[in-house]
Formats: structure tokens, sequence, C-alpha cells
């Protein structure tokens, strides 16, 4: 018996340490998508050799990888055993390509804090004329325009591939718009606001060109460059030295930025396995080269990691920093948190700074687990009547810290603070995300808030 089992071990030590060669790839539902952007993603090629054992973890990460280049709903890689080689088949079902999109915005910074007074005039209405894939080769064209509280139009154009390689990409972004109403100063830790109910007090002109290279899968560096024109008029021009830093009713400088990117969560816009590390630097203004007289630079990055706990359950931390180099910052270039990087539990209130440090943590477990579905009315129409959709129940903890050196008289700079919740994430496709979150503070303050991107 004993002799048994140890021929049972070695021809399963046998079995799963047999390499074989990936003898063919065969790619089905890509009507649109050419096949070099196909197999750019996949972490094998025609030729490799690999072992049974791990197939399983070439497989889940092509199909990952394939996901994220947001051009497919659903994706699958099959090994098939062909007389001791790999047959491979890949099948893809398309997204829907031309997008018009009807968008609603806040100009507050959050849901809640909209619906304290629920003010129709602070919102923005937008379309998005929308073209993926163009040409099949992942490329984006979009065309946008928005009227409410902020008026304005644009455009823009990415190409991720400008090589053989496929690893060298630009884009090109315009964008005019102008505003009746101007956040401008901070009033214990909340906002305000300037404005004149008859006539724009300001413009904005950006230009945008940048160059990005992507190295293997999941490393990407980002090169920069903008040109910013802000113009004031009416009453804005009478804070033009605290919000624009000079004496002149307008601002144009130049912003370059490089970022790096490390990038390898099992599915971006909603993860639950993998980590991500993000480092940025900023230059504004080139002092007298731009002719700005401001030369302000600000590092930031994050790092976020994601872990399966099994058994339904989830758990994901990030932490995110801001740096300033220099103390003297006008008003519209000033950041720190309240606005993509928040204390949950102080959603209302905005808290400027040189430096600000933020702690995330998230413990989830899933309610429904992520299942397709067919929508029998419309399952004749493939790329939209087949679904997935996902549940998640959250407790989560945050804590951050505002370095502020002004005269600034706020009880929120220089402590640290804490806040926490509970709440349902809902997940579905084409990266829809809503989360219903209940928030409190260390103050005993609360909050109901609504959100559209992952809690981390």
């Amino acid at each position: 018996m004993k002799g048994f089992k140890l021929v049972l071990i070695f021809l399963s030590f046998a079995f799963f340490t047999k390499a074989q060669v990936v003898q063919s790839i065969s790619i089905t539902g890509n009507r649109s998508t050419k096949e070099k952007i196909i197999l750019r993603e996949l972490t094998f090629q025609i030729g490799d050799t690999i072992l049974i054992s791990d197939t399983l973890d070439t497989k889940t990460s092509s199909e990952n990888n394939l996901f994220n280049t947001n051009l497919f709903n659903f994706t699958k890689v099959q090994f098939i055993d062909s007389l001791g080689n790999w047959n491979v088949k890949v099948e893809l079902q398309e997204r829907w390509y031309i997008w018009p999109e009807v968008l609603v915005k806040f100009q507050e910074r959050n849901f809640s804090e909209w619906w304290k007074n629920k003010n129709l005039s602070r919102l923005d209405v937008g379309l998005h004329l929308n073209k993926f894939n163009v040409f099949g080769l992942n490329q984006t064209f979009q065309v946008n325009g928005y009227y409410g509280f902020t008026e304005s139009v644009g455009f823009q154009y990415k190409i991720p591939y400008l090589n053989k390689k496929l690893t060298n990409g630009a884009k090109i972004a315009v964008n005019y718009s102008t505003q009746n109403e101007v956040f401008t100063d901070i009033r214990e830790n909340e906002m305000v606001y300037i404005k004149n109910d008859s006539t724009p007090i300001r413009s904005s002109f950006n230009l945008q060109l940048e160059y990005f290279r992507r190295t293997g899968f999941y490393q990407t560096q980002y090169y920069n460059a903008r040109y910013i024109q802000l113009k004031s008029f009416d009453t804005l021009s009478n804070y033009s030295k605290h919000y624009f830093g000079n004496e002149n009713d307008f601002l144009s400088l130049i912003n370059l930025s490089y970022r790096y990117k490390y990038d390898k969560r099992f599915s971006q816009n909603y993860p639950l396995r993998g980590y991500f590390f993000d480092v940025q630097i900023d230059q504004f203004g080139l002092g007298n080269l731009d002719k700005s007289n401001l030369f302000i630079t600000r590092i930031l990055g994050s790092y976020r990691y994601y872990k399966d706990l099994g058994h339904r359950q989830y758990w994901a931390s990030g932490i995110h920093f801001n740096q300033y180099l220099t103390n003297d910052i006008p008003f519209n270039l000033q950041s720190g948190l309240g606005f993509n990087n928040y204390v949950r539990g102080y959603e209302p209130y905005v808290i400027f700074g040189t430096s600000s440090f933020l702690l995330k943590s998230n413990y989830k477990i899933a309610l429904v687990k992520p299942k397709q579905y067919t929508l029998p009315l419309i399952k004749k129409i493939k790329k939209f009547s087949k679904i997935h959709f996902a549940a998640y129940w959250n407790l989560y903890f945050d804590a951050g810290y505002v370095i502020n050196n002004t005269t600034m008289n706020s009880p929120y700079i220089n402590r640290t603070l804490i806040g926490g919740g509970t709440g349902i994430d809902w997940v579905t496709y084409y990266d829809v995300v809503i989360r219903t979150e209940y928030s409190i503070n260390q103050f005993g303050k609360s909050n109901f808030n609504l959100s559209f991107v992952a809690p981390i």
C-alpha cells in the first residue's frame, strides 16, 4: 500500500511538472480588434514552453490583462492538450465602441455636499461623444461639452501604440471652459465661492500633450506637458494676488509632470486582488522661462494592496501622500485632503496644506459573488445582453494628516484625522461602480455619501 502511494505521488509530480509547447493560438469574438492588440496582452506566445502546473496562473493573468484594456466585457483563455502540445483558444466578447454619454456632474466635491442644498444650478449636464477602439487599435477619440455651472468644450485623442513593439503611446487633449462661480477660499474647512449670476468670472484654456511608455504588462511611464491659461473677470479680478499669485487678472504657465505606475491589480475598476504603486513629480511654472514667475514643485504618490481572504472576504489598504517643496502657493494650485483623496467621515470638508498623508483600509464581504446574467429581452444583442453583477458589504477605517504652517485657523490641520463607517458597493458591467456609504468621524459628525469609483 505504501508503495502504491509513492507511485501515485511520483505520477502526480511527473504530470504537473510536465512542460508543453504552445503550438497555436486561435482568437474568436474580435470583430473589430486587431489580433496584435490581443496578442500583446497574453503572457505567452507561440513557441513558449509552459508547465501544466502553471497553466491556471497563465490563463488568469492573460484574461485579466485583456479585460483591463477596457475593450471587452468578457475574456476567456483555454489551454487544450493536443498530442503533448498546447493549442490555446481565446474567446472574447467585445464592448460597444461608439458611446454617446449624457453625464450629470455635481459641482460640489461629492454627493453628500450637493445633497445639503439640492441646488440644481450647481449641476453640469454634459455630452461625451466617444469612439473607442478606433481602427481596432484601442485608440480613443472623444468630443465633450458641458452646460450648467461650468460651460466647456473639448476633445482628446489617445493612441496607445505608436511603434511595432506596442510599447509607446501618445495623447493630445484640448479644453476651454468658463464659470460664473469660482472656489476662492476656505473658511472653517468649507469651500467659499464668489459668483456673478449674469456673466462668467473665469475662463480656462488647457492644451495637453502626453507621451507614455509601457514596459511589459504592468509598468507605465508618463511624460506630460500642459499649457494652462486662466483669466479672471469682474469680481474675481480683485482676488488675483491670492488666487493667481500675481497682480494681473490672468495666469499662463507650463505644467510639466512625470509619473511612474506599476499596476498589478486584477480588475483595475474594482480590484479584489493585487497591488498598485505610483509616484508623480509635478512642476508648475518655469519662472522667467514661461513668464509665470512661479516655480512650484510637488511630489505625490500612492501604494494600494488588495487581498482575497477566502470565504467571500476581502481586504484592501492604501497609503497616499502629497508634498509641496515650497510654502508660497497660489490658491488655485493648492491641494491636500477633500477632493479625490479624503478621510471618509470628512467628506464635507476641504483641508489644504503643504503636506498631506492618507491611510485607507477596507474589509468587505461579497453579498452577491460576481455572476454572469443574460437579459432575456435583449439576448440577441450580445454586447449588452450578457452582464455581470456583484455586491459587497464594506467596513472601513481611514486616517489622515495635513501639515499647514500658515496662520489659518482650523481644527483639522496639524492633527490626526480619523473616520470610518460602513456601506454597500454595487458593481456591474461597462465599469459601473456605485458606492453607498454612511461615515462618522472622531468629532461625532456623520454623513451619507454616494460615489461612483472603487473605495481604494
